[in-house]
């Protein structure tokens, strides 16, 4: 990739490739992603480069999740476009994260502030809080946005 530009695509991913998503997922260890979650796909030049999902807690509410960009082209931005499409799409007011640590600047970036494991996170979130920080190596983080969904394409 040197000194080229790639067009990169952002779509919805397809009812029919959610068992190529979850293959991808199963390769690093990321649970899998439900029939009923919002997954986005990044495509440059037409190539699968990256995955990510939300999904939904409440009628307003979800959890970002399933980040992945494919190695050979990690540093490119691509996990920013994913994170502004997903929040875009999914019209909810508040959603939270659970970031490997060293991911931080970049969910802080996109709005994500760290939150207390408090009453105001919901149990199926705090469930995988703890499960994540007990399975994973790296410590991962809880954060949330709240707010007005960004309506903005970038």
């Amino acid at each position: 990739m040197l000194n080229r530009v790639i067009p990169l695509q952002i779509r919805r991913l397809d009812a029919s490739e959610l068992g190529w998503a979850n293959e991808r997922y199963a390769e690093i260890d990321f649970l899998p992603s439900a029939e009923t979650d919002l997954i986005a796909v990044a495509l440059a030049g037409g190539t699968p480069a990256g995955l990510g999902r939300i999904t939904r807690l409440t009628a307003n509410s979800g959890e970002l999740g399933g980040m992945y960009v494919f190695p050979t082209l990690r540093g490119s931005g691509i996990a920013k476009r994913l994170i502004d499409y997903l929040v875009a799409e999914c019209g909810m007011k508040t959603l939270f994260c659970l970031p490997f640590e060293h991911l931080r600047d970049l969910y802080a970036a996109a709005g994500f502030l760290p939150q207390p494991v408090d009453d105001t996170v919901p149990p199926k979130v705090l469930r995988k809080y703890a499960w994540c920080n007990s399975h994973y190596t790296e410590r991962v983080l809880l954060m949330v946005r709240r707010g007005p969904p960004n309506l903005s394409k970038s």
